[in-house]
């Protein structure tokens, strides 16, 4: 298992006004659409799906086809990384998973390593991967590493979620706020302190995904074509939860999709 990681001091400044507004919109939205607890419910079996395929002791092999059913529930990476990893030998792509869960060195470099791997030259595709890798050790264990995709921050475009809580950010063209892991634990303790303010004592880790994914469907659906993720990718029009969802990755056909395999997912015993 990971360690904790320690996280850093904010390097930006983040309006509580802003997460207030996000979070009661937020609520009221899963609310009218049948609740909080179906929400946190689909990110728990998200979760419990991860923690399944990839457990506490490293396989001593995984089943070739595991990478690609957990692939589709990654909204950012499946469409463009689902034809290119099809054509990638099944039990090189599932070492690629096992050396980024259970091998040695920092999750940075674990990270760059995994997509290293991948036959991904093409600078999205790679990105794709990135988001693929980032959402991999995240879900398996939402506890302890913070949600690194490029929705949530991206340096190299200088967007993502966490801007729309920065005061002023319309303005700025940079934002010091590096891409990791420990930066990144540092802004979700901000909103994990902000929550725990607000009257949440649990599930922290899962409320705090659904706000930025709800602040990032906001921005979405406020331009007519953003960075990162195009408006495209979802429709111009679509109901904000719809987005949220998508962005997670919990939508119900998605999931059941993944569990189709889980009964043999591990055939092999532990190394």
């Amino acid at each position: 298992m990971n360690q904790s990681i320690t996280p850093a001091p904010l390097s930006i400044r983040l309006d509580e006004k802003v997460a207030a507004v996000k979070l009661a919109a937020l609520l009221e939205d899963m609310s009218e659409r049948g609740g909080v607890e179906n929400y946190l419910t689909a990110l728990g079996s998200k979760h419990a799906l991860f923690a399944q395929a990839l457990p506490r002791v490293r396989p001593a092999a995984l089943v070739p086809e595991l990478p690609l059913l957990l692939l589709e529930c990654v909204f950012p990476a499946r469409r463009r990384l689902g034809p290119v990893l099809r054509q990638m030998p099944r039990e090189a792509l599932a070492e690629a998973v096992l050396e980024l869960v259970y091998g040695r060195g920092g999750l940075l470099r674990r990270l760059e390593g995994f997509c290293d791997r991948l036959p991904v030259p093409e600078r999205k595709l790679r990105r794709a991967a990135w988001d693929l890798g980032a959402e991999l050790l995240h879900f398996r264990e939402p506890e302890t590493i913070p949600l690194m995709t490029r929705w949530v921050w991206d340096t190299q475009t200088m967007s993502g979620a966490v801007r729309e809580f920065v005061p002023g950010s319309d303005s700025l063209q940079t934002l010091p706020l590096a891409m990791t892991p420990e930066a990144l634990e540092g802004v979700r303790q901000w909103f994990a302190a902000h929550l725990s303010a607000s009257g949440f004592y649990r599930d922290l880790p899962f409320i705090t995904d659904l706000i930025l994914a709800r602040a990032y469907a906001d921005y979405v659906r406020s331009v007519s074509g953003g960075l990162g993720i195009l408006q495209g990718d979802f429709g111009a029009r679509q109901d904000p939860m719809e987005l949220v969802v998508k962005l997670l990755g919990i939508d119900e056909r998605r999931g059941a999709m993944a569990a189709a395999g889980q009964e043999t997912w591990h055939q092999a015993g532990p190394a």
